[in-house]
């Protein structure tokens, strides 16, 4: 008896083992190019070994500019997973693309808007040039219920594709336009400019939309859940170790970035205490409703949609199980 007893726990552990030994191949694509701190986590999966840890071989790591073009790597299989804006993943699943949101690992927008200085409100925007990554972007239509506030519609300003947000501060510092989206990496670089203020934080009039959502391929949830379970809950163990390590943190930035020690530290210093990165996955039915919320308004879509329809909270409820459930944050 004994010996069947011993027989049964080896097996147990062999096929535990074989389990936990099975690998998958994934092709990374990253938003933003140079990366900001908000979405530093897919750099620190790929550079601290989450994602090897978890059994996921990176073949490929590409570094794209702006939300569109990562959303369309995973929608056209060149990439599986990426993280993207909200309205992207609504309409790319509206128009019967193959693809779901799976958590947000940056679940807060950050975005600060600065002008020049004779720009002193919104409504001195009318006519003028304003800076964003393309068109369609998360930095784009963010600015409408600013516009809106004011009395003024989007097209009420010259919308100028620029590409990023270090290439959108660039085109402000040479007064190429009147205003632009920054993430608070270059809004630090800036606030000593005397040519620049800044007209307010976006967060203030949408406190409830995500930042990115993290974007699979509906294949991989349908053919390979464990591949998205695996995912999920590295880019989750990312977060975890953005908000515990300041310095090896820094240093993933400064390497994807160049940029200066000391500004790196403060931006970090600048986004930790605001819970920017998504611990517990981030991901919530709130979010969800103001993304469809900012869309109605937009016009991007007629009437509000099933979260089913765009998202699939099960795999960011099994990786927190498997890591012990949610921590504070």
């Amino acid at each position: 008896m004994r010996c069947l007893k011993t027989i049964a726990i080896a097996l147990a552990l062999m096929g535990s083992t074989a389990l936990h030994a099975e690998e998958y191949s994934i092709k990374v694509a990253t938003p933003e190019t140079p990366t900001s701190f908000d979405n530093l986590y897919l750099q620190i999966a790929y550079e601290k070994g989450f994602f090897k840890k978890n059994g996921l071989i990176v073949t490929e790591f590409m570094q794209l500019k702006g939300g569109p073009l990562a959303t369309t790597a995973v929608v056209s299989g060149q990439a599986d997973v990426t993280a993207t804006d909200v309205e992207g993943v609504i309409q790319a699943t509206k128009a019967g693309y193959g693809v779901r949101a799976v958590s947000s690992p940056s679940p807060k927008l950050t975005y600060v808007v600065a002008a020049r200085k004779d720009i002193t409100s919104w409504k001195d925007l009318k006519g003028k040039p304003f800076a964003v990554s393309r068109a369609g972007a998360l930095s784009q239509y963010v600015n409408f219920p600013f516009l809106a506030r004011d009395g003024l519609t989007k097209n009420d300003v010259q919308w100028l594709s620029v590409g990023s947000s270090r290439d959108r501060l660039l085109a402000l510092s040479a007064n190429r336009v009147k205003a632009a989206v920054l993430y608070i990496d270059d809004v630090i670089e800036l606030r000593d400019s005397p040519d620049i203020h800044f007209l307010g934080e976006i967060a203030e009039l949408l406190p409830n939309y995500a930042h990115e959502l993290l974007l699979v391929n509906k294949d991989d949830i349908d053919q390979r859940p464990e591949k998205v379970t695996r995912i999920v809950q590295s880019i989750m163990e990312a977060c975890r170790f953005l908000v515990t390590n300041r310095q090896e943190s820094i240093d993933v930035f400064i390497k994807y970035t160049n940029a200066n020690p000391k500004v790196a530290g403060e931006i970090y210093d600048y986004l930790l205490p605001r819970k920017v990165w998504g611990v517990n996955g981030g991901m919530t039915e709130k979010l969800l409703d103001g993304a469809l919320d900012l869309s109605m308004q937009n016009g991007a879509i007629d009437a509000r949609i099933p979260h089913a329809n765009f998202a699939d909270f099960r795999f960011q409820d099994e990786a927190l199980k498997r890591l012990g459930g949610p921590i504070p944050e």
